[in-house]
């Protein structure tokens, strides 16, 4: 390994930024969902307020999808920080599992969401609306490792803080 590939021992500032960017929106996404799901239902016409929180919800849906873009991009070129070397190997395959279906879930959602919308098509729309149980269960799983971190006292948490400086 180069040391241009070498994962930094922290995250840089725009990983920890773009990361509680995309806590932020989706924890907001979770308030207007309802009023998207309401909206697909009737059709989305303006009647039934295909305007409002539908539009608000569509919008920051790409919003994430484009963070999640440039979280793998900026990834990708500044690399993750190792995990403790006290880890088990089973617990770090399930962080990294973890992490990698966040991924994809928060990429193929906005995706589903807005083929739904354009194409009118249901098994879309359904799609959208189950990956987001699938997300719960991340989260869930994801802030279940951060108390375990924060338990153990290893430092991994703080890495992704926000008062944390490069």
């Amino acid at each position: 390994m180069t040391q241009i590939d070498k994962p930094a021992d922290t995250y840089a500032t725009r990983q920890v930024a773009l990361h509680w960017l995309v806590v932020g929106l989706v924890a907001f996404q979770f308030m207007t969902g309802g009023g998207m799901e309401r909206a697909f239902e009737a059709g989305l016409s303006p009647e039934i307020g295909a305007t409002g929180s539908a539009i608000v919800h569509g919008l920051i849906g790409l919003t994430i999808l484009g963070a999640m873009l440039a979280r793998i991009v900026v990834r990708r070129g500044h690399g993750a920080p190792p995990p403790p070397e006290t880890e088990s190997e089973t617990l770090q395959k399930l962080s990294r599992a973890n992490h990698a279906a966040f991924y994809v879930v928060l990429i193929a959602m906005p995706l589903a969401g807005l083929g739904a919308v354009l194409t009118g098509w249901g098994l879309l729309a359904t799609l959208h609306g189950l990956t987001s149980k699938l997300l719960i269960a991340l989260i869930a799983a994801h802030l279940a490792g951060a108390v375990w971190h924060m338990s153990k006292r290893d430092g991994v948490v703080a890495r992704m803080l926000p008062t944390r400086a490069d």
